[in-house]
Parts: C-alpha cells; structure tokens; sequence
C-alpha cells in the first residue's frame, strides 16, 4: 500500500532555469511530490524540471494567479501544499521545523515572511503571507494578482514563524512585473474591495509613495470587514505611512484605533512609540515599549505575529532613555 502524502510542493515557473534545479534539490526531503507549473518557458526549465522528479503541468494562463494555485491543488496528491517561487528557499533548521507544522491539528494554513533578512527588520516590515495549506476542496484561491482564501472560507491560519528567503537579489522578476499589471486589472473589476485596496496600498508604499498609499489604505480601512487576517496589516501600513508625511494626529488616532482591535499585535505599540518619540512623549514611548516587551513573552498564537524584531525594541528604548 502506497504511503499517504503529506506534503506536496507547488512552484509556477515561466524561464526560471536559474533557479529551479537548486529550489527542488532543497526540498526533495521534504516534500512527498513536487509540481511544476510551467507558464511558457522557452529555456530548460521543464527539462530541468522533469529531471528532478517533478510532475509538470502547463495550464492556460489566464491573466490569474489564483487560478493557476488552484490547479495545482487540484492537482496535488498532499494533506498540504506549499507554494513556493522558483528563486525563494526555506533554511535546513525551517525544513526541520515544516514537518511539525504538518502535525498541528489545529491549523488550516500557515503564514510564512517573504524574503526576510533580520538585519532589515525595521518598522516599516510588511511581508507575511498563506504560503502553507491544507489540501481540501472547499479551499480555493481568488484574486488575479496578490491571492488570498477569504476569512469566512478559511479559519484557524497560524504563524508559522518561518521564513522564505530569495535566493537572488530580489524577487523573481517576471513574477512581480505581471502581479503588478494584474493588480490593475483586480482594481478595475473590484473597485471597492477591501482586500484590493489594501494591495494597492502596499503597493503605493513599496514605492515610496506615502500620499497615495495612505489614501488607498484609508480606503481599504473603511469598508474592511470584522477579523479579516490583513487587519493588522492595514493599520500598521496606514500607520507607516501617516508618519512618513508628518501626520502625526491622524496616525496617532489610527493605531489607537488598531490596538483597541488587535491589542496582540505588538508591532503596532513600537510604531506609536517612535510617533511619541517623535513628538517628545518619551515616558509615553517607552510604556508602550516596556508593554510590547511583555506582550512577546507571552505565548500567542493569533496572526499576524509581530514582524518587528525585538532587538530594534530594544535599541529605541536604548535612543529614547539617552535623549
């Protein structure tokens, strides 16, 4: 009798034979089976790919990400699928940590931080993401360019507290170049959805837009519904932009508003800490600090978990005590 499947790996690849071969060399250990959804390529990356035991497919695009994830799971033979890109890579220690994630009974899906680097975790850290998921049928990804499974379809996501690191300088570029030009299409056909909006939000920040992001966001923010995962997300975002443009009453009103709805997520105690800081309220910055510190020392696993290392916890404290 056939040993029941565990894990299965999905990667949707399009000229990624740079990348490929060392991406499933990582995880053949790990996962029971690896798909291959291959977009096009015109380079080696199906030979690649097939050499390394994978099952190819090449569906049809259609201008949407969440239809291709959704092949795959249709696909996959896996309890759970993992989804990765051609270029990105889970450390040994993580591979190691994976299997246990496997083993909760308790979890649907995982969120994983995308291309992280400790060195770089500061307050603007905006980067998890349902990378991990139980193979069920009801489960099905929408969206065209950044997917996502809604709230009232999938309960009980957990932190994985894991990470997914590029292997290149930065992501895989045909990738980020058609998510963007897709996000356009999202934003046409759902105006005012929530979840849309906040995508253009972050969108707007990664560029260093502030104006537009906080006015994207704000918007997201106003029509976003009860215990939707991204909320935190949202008010720490809008917070980030808020300071960045030197509104420091509106970002002062929002990530009060934030904590009274998602008072474990710490990252945004640190974020209205340095607007204290900012504004000379120290004594109020550091309580708001001393009451981050506590609140990682108690074990929680509600999402998002903070993205803000506490090391840049401490240093602040550090610069607001000398000042």
């Amino acid at each position: 009798m056939a040993k029941e499947k565990q894990l299965s790996l999905c990667v949707i690849t399009k000229n990624d034979e740079a990348f490929l071969p060392v991406c499933l060399n990582d995880m053949q250990e790990t996962a029971d089976e690896i798909l291959v959804a291959d977009l096009g390529s015109v380079d080696r990356t199906v030979e690649l790919a097939e050499r390394a035991g994978a099952k190819v497919y090449r569906p049809v695009w259609e201008d949407d990400f969440s239809k291709i994830k959704n092949f795959c799971m249709e696909h996959a033979a896996g309890k759970w699928v993992l989804f990765l890109q051609a270029d990105e890579e889970i450390s040994e220690d993580g591979r190691k940590k994976l299997k246990f994630l496997l083993k909760n009974p308790n979890a649907e899906g995982y969120l994983f931080s995308i291309g992280c680097d400790p060195k770089e975790r500061n307050i603007t850290t905006h980067t998890q993401f349902l990378r991990l998921i139980r193979n069920r049928e009801e489960y099905r990804f929408c969206c065209r360019s950044f997917e996502w499974i809604p709230d009232e379809v999938l309960f009980s996501i957990c932190d994985s507290r894991l990470c997914i690191a590029h292997r290149g300088e930065k992501a895989v570029g045909w990738q980020l170049e058609e998510r963007k030009r897709l996000l356009e299409k999202d934003l046409e056909e759902h105006p005012q959805d929530s979840y849309v909006r906040y995508l253009e939000g972050i969108e707007f920040l990664n560029r260093e837009n502030c104006r537009e992001s906080a006015a994207s966001l704000e918007q997201a923010r106003q029509t976003i519904g009860c215990g939707r995962f991204y909320g935190p997300q949202l008010y720490k975002c809008l917070g980030v932009s808020l300071l960045s443009l030197g509104r420091y009453e509106e970002a002062e009103e929002i990530l009060g508003e934030g904590l009274r709805l998602y008072f474990f997520y710490s990252d945004l105690l640190i974020l209205r800490a340095e607007l204290y800081r900012r504004l000379g309220r120290n004594r109020e910055a550091l309580e708001d600090l001393k009451i981050c510190l506590a609140l990682r020392k108690e074990a929680d696993a509600r999402i998002p978990g903070p993205e803000i290392e506490t090391s840049v916890i401490r240093e602040m404290m550090e610069k607001i005590k000398i000042c």
